[in-house]
């Protein structure tokens, strides 16, 4: 991470999504926060002058008399208008939000695809992340192909009877007096794609490529085949040199860029990404690569973390498994709410609890994630969901597992008993330091009540 060289001076505002990229003054929320807007929200007309297709993602509302917006679980850059953004940050520290999102398999952020912002990077490279810049790189690669690719001049050097280009004298004369016969030595320069910047991309393509091949998703298996047109498209291209997929030598490749391919720099950017295994900040904002801005449901991240984190504790014993509510079989246990059921013409509820926990095929444990601190006693509209959870999948023990313990609550209490069922409160401290205890000790205390 060291070695990657920040690019300001050498973009200088260069690429497509640099083109596309409005600088807005950043707005600090919190999620689930109310933020004051500044003033000069509203239109001449009387309208709110916010994006159509962001104001759907907030709640406007007025705190003493001034416009304020209702930040909910989602994090990230929010462009308001051509003038603000608000960037929501969330309450878990950056290094447990990292691991948050690197653990929640299954998740795909939501992509602002017609704004831009600004990203660092980072060491850590969650999935969800690493597959936003594969997509990047082939979007990116496909303007390069419909404008052409980059070629440059390269000295070829002939020695035979038929010269082209320039002829040496001096190494014609010398080749004759050996050969004993004619010979001429000439060089010319020719143009071609086999050089550095195509080298880069081939390399960071088929550096994807191995990295997904064989995957059997639907979602994959079309990504794959566009990493196999991309590799088929520079097919006149050779393997990257060592020195050629530097950072150094990729800083040297945008400096160098023609005017009339600029695209270069987008994907180039990614690129240094991919083949110096970095990945992108999802908090901060200080670098220089531009993409499309990526929003962090921290709800749905929460969920499939928390399955993960159970899934990797439990199932070290074979009889337990830890299965997903929310995907249907074989997958995932999701069900019906009614059967039998025999209302005609309307559909059967979804029964998509987060996680159901078997020992021995046995549904032992029903778990329903709430991303939100507990109170002692869960809201009643909780538990009763939870309840309904255990009666549909025939299981006593039921659970409402939320972010947010602190040192005086243990990591499954036992609220109390509605008729037979009993309730639990699952409590997590997503700002733990370090939080691999923290997981622990809930897997733990769920294991103990199988």
């Amino acid at each position: 991470m060291d070695d990657i060289i920040e690019l300001d001076d050498v973009l200088a505002g260069r690429g497509y999504a640099a083109a596309r990229h409005v600088a807005r003054e950043v707005i600090s929320g919190e999620e689930n926060k109310t933020k004051i807007l500044p003033p000069g929200f509203f239109k001449s007309d009387g309208t709110l002058d916010l994006y159509d297709d962001v104001r759907k993602l907030f709640r406007p509302v007025f705190d003493r008399g001034q416009l304020a917006i209702q930040c909910s679980g989602l994090i990230g850059y929010f462009p308001l208008n051509d003038r603000f953004a608000l960037e929501v940050t969330p309450k878990v520290p950056i290094g447990n939000l990292e691991r948050l999102v690197g653990m929640a398999a299954g998740y795909s952020p939501q992509i602002l695809i017609k704004y831009t912002r600004h990203f660092a990077k980072t060491a850590e490279r969650p999935e969800s992340i690493f597959l936003l810049l594969c997509d990047q790189l082939l979007d990116a690669f496909d303007r390069i192909w419909d404008a052409g690719l980059l070629k440059a001049y390269d000295r070829v050097e002939r020695i035979g009877s038929s010269p082209a280009g320039r002829l040496d004298p001096y190494a014609s004369a010398w080749q004759t007096a050996k050969a004993g016969r004619p010979v001429a030595v000439s060089s010319s320069f020719e143009r071609t794609v086999d050089f550095g910047p195509n080298r880069v991309l081939l390399f960071a393509f088929e550096k994807l490529f191995a990295r997904y091949f064989g995957d059997p998703s639907q979602s994959m298996r079309h990504r794959i085949r566009r990493l196999q047109q991309a590799i088929a498209r520079l097919e006149d291209v050779t393997p990257a040199r060592p020195h050629e997929i530097s950072p150094r030598a990729i800083v040297s490749y945008l400096r160098n860029l023609p005017a009339q391919h600029e695209h270069y720099a987008d994907a180039l950017l990614v690129a240094q990404l991919i083949v110096t295994d970095a990945g992108l900040s999802i908090r901060n904002a200080d670098g220089t690569t531009i993409l499309p801005s990526i929003l962090i449901d921290m709800a749905k991240v929460f969920e499939k973390y928390i399955l993960r984190v159970l899934a990797d504790h439990l199932q070290t014993d074979a009889r337990i498994s830890v299965r997903d509510g929310n995907d249907a079989p074989p997958v995932g246990v999701a069900t019906k709410l009614f059967e039998p059921y025999n209302v005609v013409g309307k559909a059967n509820p979804d029964m998509t609890p987060d996680i159901v926990i078997e020992v021995d095929g046995v549904t032992r444990l029903v778990i329903d994630t709430k991303y939100k601190a507990a109170k002692k006693i869960p809201e009643r509209e909780d538990t009763e969901q939870a309840i309904t959870y255990g009666a549909r999948y025939g299981c006593d023990n039921v659970m409402l597992l939320h972010a947010g313990r602190d040192a005086t609550q243990g990591y499954a209490d036992h609220v109390g008993n509605v008729g037979h069922f009993l309730v639990y409160n699952g409590l997590i401290n997503l700002e733990a330091n370090p939080i691999e205890d923290e997981e622990k000790k809930l897997a733990d205390a769920i294991r103990a009540l199988l």
